[in-house]
């Protein structure tokens, strides 16, 4: 068959789409383009209503440029309420714990009409592993953890991934960076539904497998996908300071103000942020944050949503991720009160990303003339960009090698929504 796949979300379903992806070839298939596909399958998020406006947009597009196609939904959505999916044609729904199983699913007979169940108690996950190397031939992603013991009350993810967490074991994970590192792959990114709780089911902790990942041989650098502040105890802190570890922590902050993180049951304080805040930026004046920052939560006052902006001016992140409340089926939020209207939640996201932009070009404005270190991702029209350990995007003038890493200066902020630099190659100096 021929199999296109469409992906939504976060970085555990992009880890998710590869691995799927290297199944249905090992078997066989081949992976093209959506307009070319015998089957779509949609790899999709639940985590707010405009995830699901975007994916039924996206379904009905497909369906009218490649009517003939069969279409598959697998993912959170289908864990999380598949009822929101009735009013789209779809002919086969599978949860989060069947992808693994893809194969199966695209030899399924009948196709039409088929559901799959799901299954939450799964524990194939533990044992699943990349086959061969990434697309992407400079980032790797590995997935160590799967669902999440939160109790959250905006959050429909552990309704779709399962309430308890799934630790993937230290020596599969250890084989699974060796064999990307091993083939290319460069940069790594530990990714997982919710990171910070890796090891809980196993009675360790992520700072334990970070250590055994630092003493790897080889020339490459880590990334961690997002932390909760009260995921980041002091033992964490001080193995991301190694060289390994990029100076980047992405935050899942949600909310500045103390008022509304109770009423979203968070398990921190603004408190612990500040105190990891001044721990790195101590370590290293320029270490980069990122946020995700909800807005509109109900209740969330105008005092409230401020306290966010000041903490954003304050920081100045390298990017935020500013989204608007939604409600979900089945949490709690959905029935409190008193619900924040669209247009107030529509006009504070618009607010903070103009602070978040604004912040962001300050923070970059005091990267001129630090040394950094780049890695290749893509070459273009005589220029080569790519990210460095702060994780911010520079472009370099000349073409260099993908996947190489290379020493530079910025020279200059370049006006944009994302964080990039112009930067210059130091003068006959180039690693690995």
């Amino acid at each position: 068959m021929k199999v296109s796949f469409v992906t939504f979300g976060c970085k555990v379903n992009q880890y998710e789409e590869e691995l799927m992806k290297q199944l249905v070839e090992n078997a066989g298939h081949t992976v093209v383009k959506p307009c070319e596909a015998d089957v779509v399958v949609f790899n999709s998020c639940a985590v707010t209503g405009e995830a699901i406006r975007k994916l039924k947009q996206k379904i009905r597009h497909v369906r009218r440029e490649n009517p003939d196609a069969r279409l598959m939904v697998v993912g959170c959505a289908v864990d999380f309420d598949p009822q929101e999916l009735e009013d789209v044609e779809i002919n086969l729904l599978a949860g989060n714990s069947l992808k693994r199983k893809i194969v199966e699913l695209l030899n399924a007979v009948p196709f039409e009409g088929i559901k799959f169940e799901k299954d939450l108690s799964c524990e194939d996950f533990v044992r699943e592993s990349l086959l061969k190397r990434l697309r992407n031939r400079t980032r790797g992603m590995v997935k160590v953890e799967d669902g999440c013991d939160g109790y959250c009350t905006y959050c429909a993810v552990r309704l779709a991934r399962g309430n308890r967490v799934r630790s993937k074991p230290v020596g599969l994970v250890i084989e699974e960076i060796r064999k990307l590192v091993d083939s290319g792959h460069r940069e790594i990114v530990i990714v997982g539904v919710n990171l910070g709780r890796y090891g809980v089911d196993m009675g360790l902790k992520l700072s334990d497998l970070l250590k055994v990942v630092e003493k790897m041989e080889g020339d490459f650098r880590v990334r961690l996908s997002s932390l909760n502040p009260d995921d980041i105890d002091e033992e964490l802190l001080d193995v991301i300071r190694e060289k390994r570890f990029c100076r980047h922590l992405h935050i899942s902050l949600q909310s500045a103000s103390n008022s509304v993180l109770s009423l979203m049951r968070r398990r921190y304080r603004v408190e612990r942020f500040w105190e990891i805040f001044e721990r790195l930026r101590k370590f290293d004046p320029l270490y980069s944050f990122s946020f995700d920052i909800m807005v509109g939560f109900p209740g969330e006052s105008e005092s409230d949503f401020l306290e966010s902006v000041e903490l954003v001016r304050r920081v100045k992140p390298v990017r935020v991720h500013v989204f608007r409340f939604s409600p979900r089926r089945g949490t709690p939020a959905c029935d409190m009160r008193p619900q924040i209207s669209g247009a107030v939640k529509k006009e504070r996201a618009r607010h903070l990303k103009e602070i978040s932009l604004v912040a962001m070009h300050e923070y970059l404005l005091k990267h001129d003339g630090v040394k950094r270190r780049v890695l290749v991702e893509k070459v273009s029209n005589g220029l080569s960009s790519g990210y460095d350990e702060y994780y911010i995007h520079n472009v370099l003038n000349g073409s260099r090698e993908e996947g190489e890493f290379v020493e530079c200066f910025a020279v200059s902020v370049m006006r944009g929504e994302e964080a990039t630099l112009s930067s210059v190659p130091i003068s006959g100096w180039k690693v690995g």
